[in-house]
């Protein structure tokens, strides 16, 4: 598994980045357990905002792919205070403004919040991504991931930078 992270990392060109992108939030799915793993049928991959290049991205790679034998269900929100119970939710760099509404909609669950921002992790994101000299990474803010009652692999702590 790290190894197709490390893979994935280096891309040429923006048009790959959510293609790369939504690999890792599905390896993201394989490497974190959630507490009594919410107790829902279906898995919710949340993405603030709608037709986000990311969404397409991931409805088609996810296909028939499962998260522990759920199904995997993908939900546009319209923005930060829409969003309802998701496993994780991916906020887009073009949509970080409504970030903190999405943390306080979500302050109460054990959701995997998920961002991009090329500076500072933000606050309330257990990962975020970022590029830096042309290969895309992770940050993890582990103690953020634990205080929201979520398993991290040791996999995936050591590929975060």
């Amino acid at each position: 598994m790290l190894l197709m992270f490390v893979a994935l990392a280096t891309f040429k060109g923006s048009a790959q980045i959510e293609k790369h992108q939504a690999t890792f939030i599905y390896n993201f799915t394989r490497l974190v357990q959630w507490p009594e793993f919410y107790k829902e049928p279906v898995f919710i991959l949340g993405v603030i905002g709608s037709n986000e290049a990311i969404t397409k991205e991931l409805k088609s790679s996810m296909g028939d792919r499962t998260v522990a034998g759920k199904e995997i269900e993908i939900v546009e929100f319209a923005s930060g205070a829409d969003v309802k119970k998701c496993h994780l939710l991916f906020v887009p760099e073009s949509k970080s403004g409504q970030l903190n509404r999405a943390v306080a909609a979500l302050s109460n669950q054990p959701a995997l919040i998920v961002t991009e921002n090329q500076g500072r992790q933000p606050t309330g994101s257990v990962i975020n991504f970022s590029i830096e000299d042309g290969k895309l990474g992770i940050r993890l803010d582990q103690e953020l991931a634990e205080a929201k009652k979520l398993l991290v692999s040791r996999q995936l702590v050591n590929f975060s930078r």
